[in-house]
C-alpha cells in the first residue's frame, strides 16, 4: 500500500480569526440581510466577508490583496466549516460583494453586525468615542452626482473622493474619510459611515450626533445617560443644542479660537491651579453655553509645556539660520538704485521673526565705465549701492511662542459630578479611538485596500476594515476579561506574566501552527501551553479549529 503524501497547511492565527467571526455571528447576519444569487456561485456573501477579514488581519506583509494565493496554503475546511476552494476567493467574486455591501448600505449592515456583537460580548456601553479620519488614494476620482429616482427616493451614490484636510500629511492626494463612534469598555467601533474627502468635521459631528441619537442612545445601558467623547470639532454651538435637547452627557476640547477660551486662556491666575499629578494643574470654571450649564477645565501639563518648549527653541535655531542666510544673501546683493535698494530691503526684512535688525547702512560705490585708475577729478559714470547689516538675535520670538503653546489646553463637559482628574482621564480615553485609526492604517493591514479605483468598492472596503477592527479588538477584549477572570497570565515580550496582551501580540505567538494531513488523518502541530491556555479561555469554538476535543472535517 502507498503512502499518501504529507500535505501541510498553516493556520497560524486564523482559527482565532475565524472563531471570533463564528461567534459574532457576522456571516449570518451578512447572509440574512443579503441572501445569495445565482451569480455569488460557491461563495455566499457572508462567507466572502469572512475570507477578506481574514486576509486583512492575516499579517503576511505581502501585497497579496484578495487573491486566491492567501487562501492556497490554508485550512480551508476548517476556517469556513465546508469544502472551500481557494481559487473561488477571486477578484470578480469579492468584488461582487463589495457591489453589494454598498447597495445595501454600508452604514445599515454595519450597525446590525456591530449591535449584535455588543450584545454578544455583554457591553452595554454608556461612554462612546467620535472622531474621524482620512485615507489618502492615487489617481482621479469623477465625482458621482445623486440621481433623482422618484418622488423621496434616491440611488445610493459614493462617497466623493477629493483633497480635504488630511491627516496623513499628503495634502496633495485625493482622500476619503471615515467617520467612527466607538464603545468605551473593549474599543468596538459600534457606528460607522465613510465621507467624502473634504468633510469638515464639526458640521458632520453636529450631524451625527443630530440623525443617529436615538441609535447612540439604544447602545447606552439602562437609566444611565449617553456621553459622547470627542475633540474640539464636537464643540459647537449646534451639537450643544442638540445634547440639551437630548439630555445627552458630553466630554470635549474646547477650541481656543473661542472668546470665551481666549479670556481664560490670557487671564487665568496662576495662582489657582491645583496640583492633580505631578504632570497636570487645573483651575475649574463653571460656564454656561448655548443655555448649558456647563464645566469647563483649564489644565497645564508640565510635560507638554516642556515638550513644547524644546520644539520651539529647534524651530527658532532652524528659522534663525534661514533668516541669516538671507541677511547675508542680501548684503551681497548690488544694486543701482538707493530707492530699489531699501524697497527691496523693507520688502525681504518685514517678515524677519528670529532676527532684529539694530542697523541698516547703505554704502555707495562709484563705477568706472574706462579702464585703469580714474583721474582724480574723473566723475563716476554710476553707483553701485550695497547694505551692510547689523543684526539681533530676537528674544521675544521664543517667549512669544511659548505663551502661545504653553501646555495650556481646555476641556468642557455637561456632567457636573465629575471631577477635574475624572475630567481629564475620561478625556485621555478619547485613545481608544486613535489607536483603532492606527490599527486601520497599519501598512500590514490591508495594505492595497485603497487601490481600488471604483469609489463604491472603497466605501465597502472601508467597512471591511472597520468589521476587521471590530474582530480585532473583540479579541482583545475576550482574552484580557478571560485571563483576569480565571486569574491567568500570558508572557509578554520579555517573557514576564501579564493580564493585558494586545491581540496583535497574541497572533505573533501562534506563526508556525500548522495542520499536518497524513493518510487522510489530520494533526494540529506547533501547540504549546501557552496556546493551549488562550484556546481554553476563549471556549469551545477556538479549540475546534486547532483540534482540542475534536475539530473540523478532514481537508
Amino acid at each position: 500500500m502507498t503512502q499518501q503524501k504529507a500535505v501541510i497547511k498553516n493556520m497560524d492565527h486564523l482559527g482565532l480569526i475565524a472563531g471570533m467571526i463564528d461567534e459574532l455571528k457576522i456571516k449570518e447576519t451578512i447572509d440574512d440581510a443579503i441572501p445569495s444569487s445565482s451569480k455569488s456561485k460557491n461563495l455566499s456573501y457572508g462567507e466572502a466577508t469572512k475570507a477578506m477579514i481574514l486576509n486583512g488581519l492575516g499579517y503576511v506583509n505581502k501585497q497579496l490583496y484578495l487573491t486566491p494565493l492567501f487562501f492556497k496554503d490554508k485550512p480551508l475546511k476548517r476556517l469556513f466549516g465546508r469544502d472551500v476552494d481557494s481559487s473561488w476567493f477571486n477578484d470578480d467574486a469579492l468584488g461582487r460583494t463589495l457591489d453589494k455591501l454598498f447597495e445595501y448600505g454600508v452604514s445599515e449592515l454595519y450597525e446590525k453586525i456591530a449591535s449584535k456583537a455588543v450584545k454578544i460580548l455583554n457591553l452595554r456601553p454608556s461612554t462612546i468615542h467620535l472622531d474621524s479620519t482620512s485615507f489618502h488614494l492615487d489617481g482621479k476620482y469623477p465625482n458621482q452626482e445623486m440621481k433623482r429616482k422618484g418622488e423621496k427616493d434616491y440611488e445610493p451614490t459614493p462617497v466623493f473622493i477629493t483633497q480635504g484636510y488630511s491627516r496623513d500629511h499628503h495634502p496633495e492626494l485625493n482622500q476619503v474619510v471615515l467617520n467612527l463612534i466607538v464603545e468605551h469598555k473593549a474599543g468596538i467601533p459600534a457606528w460607522m459611515k465613510p465621507a467624502d474627502g473634504n468633510q469638515i468635521d464639526a458640521e458632520a459631528f453636529a450631524n451625527i450626533v443630530k440623525e443617529h441619537i436615538n441609535s447612540l442612545r439604544r447602545r447606552s445601558a439602562n437609566n444611565t445617560k449617553t456621553k459622547v467623547i470627542a475633540d474640539a470639532a464636537l464643540f459647537s454651538s449646534k451639537t450643544m443644542k442638540e445634547f440639551k435637547k437630548n439630555g445627552m452627557l458630553f466630554i470635549s476640547r474646547v477650541p481656543s479660537k473661542l472668546k470665551k477660551a481666549k479670556e481664560i486662556l490670557r487671564n487665568h491666575n496662576e495662582g489657582e491651579f491645583i496640583q492633580l499629578d505631578e504632570n497636570y494643574q487645573a483651575i475649574p470654571y463653571i460656564v454656561d453655553y448655548e443655555g448649558m450649564r456647563q464645566k469647563w477645565v483649564l489644565y497645564k501639563s508640565s510635560y507638554a509645556k516642556s515638550k513644547m518648549d524644546k520644539t520651539i527653541k529647534r524651530e527658532y535655531q532652524e528659522k534663525e539660520k534661514q533668516e541669516m542666510k538671507l541677511i547675508e544673501k542680501l548684503q551681497r546683493r548690488r544694486f543701482f538704485c538707493e530707492a530699489d535698494a531699501k524697497e527691496v530691503l523693507k520688502e525681504k526684512t518685514s517678515k524677519l521673526e528670529c532676527l532684529t535688525i539694530t542697523e541698516a547702512k547703505l554704502i555707495s560705490k562709484p563705477k568706472y565705465k574706462t579702464k585703469g585708475r580714474p583721474k582724480s577729478d574723473a566723475k563716476p559714470d554710476y553707483y553701485e549701492y550695497y547694505w551692510v547689516i547689523d543684526t539681533k538675535p530676537n528674544k521675544g520670538y521664543i517667549e512669544q511662542k511659548q505663551n502661545q503653546k504653553s501646555g495650556l489646553f481646555i476641556l468642557a463637559t455637561n456632567d457636573m459630578k465629575l471631577s477635574e482628574k475624572e475630567l481629564l482621564d475620561e478625556y485621555k480615553s478619547q485613545q481608544r479611538i486613535e489607536r483603532g485609526f492606527r490599527f486601520l492604517k497599519s501598512p500590514e493591514f490591508l495594505s492595497d485596500a485603497m487601490f481600488l479605483k471604483n469609489p463604491k468598492r472603497i466605501e465597502a472596503m472601508l467597512m471591511i476594515m472597520t468589521i476587521s477592527l471590530l474582530v480585532y479588538a473583540a479579541l482583545e477584549y475576550r482574552i484580557r476579561s478571560e485571563l483576569k477572570n480565571k486569574n491567568k497570565t500570558f508572557p509578554n515580550q520579555l517573557g514576564k506574566p501579564i493580564q493585558n496582551p494586545t491581540a496583535r501580540w497574541v497572533f505573533e505567538n501562534f506563526f508556525a501552527i500548522h495542520l499536518l494531513i497524513l493518510n487522510n488523518q489530520e494533526q494540529i502541530v506547533g501547540l504549546e501551553d501557552k496556546h493551549r491556555l488562550i484556546l481554553e479561555l476563549l471556549g469551545g469554538t477556538y479549540m475546534g479549529f486547532y483540534g482540542i476535543n475534536g475539530g473540523r472535517g478532514a481537508e
